[in-house]
């Protein structure tokens, strides 16, 4: 479990340095669940921290299984439907296709900005 949390710390880490994402954006999206952003670096960091995670492959498909194991138990069926539907939202890019699952997933299911894990 340790080396679970390190792990993910690090692909924290990884992405924001490689996207120079800004703290305020990512607390806006987080913290005050401000998820109409139209910040570049916000999306490929999402999109970073999902294709890292394994959440989502290198053409943008969302692997339902690995997506779901990221999440608590108690959210996990609904979840599945929720991710189902949010996989096929259209994008104008990869990093912005990132940002709309992850936006219509928070829409469905806003608790998910109360886990400490998330982003």
């Amino acid at each position: 479990l340790i080396l679970y949390v390190r792990t993910r710390a690090d692909i924290k880490r990884v992405c924001r340095r490689q996207t120079s994402v800004s703290w305020a954006s990512l607390k806006q999206f987080v913290k005050a669940g401000n998820i109409e952003q139209n910040d570049m670096k916000l999306k490929c960091y999402l999109r970073c921290f999902m294709v890292k995670s394994g959440i989502l492959n290198e053409d943008n498909n969302v692997d339902l299984e690995k997506a779901l194991r990221h999440l608590p138990r108690s959210m996990q069926e609904t979840s599945k439907n929720i991710l189902n539907q949010c996989k096929s939202i259209p994008a104008e890019n990869a990093c912005d296709k990132a940002y709309q699952i992850a936006v219509c997933y928070v829409k469905e299911q806003p608790e998910i900005l109360k886990n400490p894990a998330f982003i």
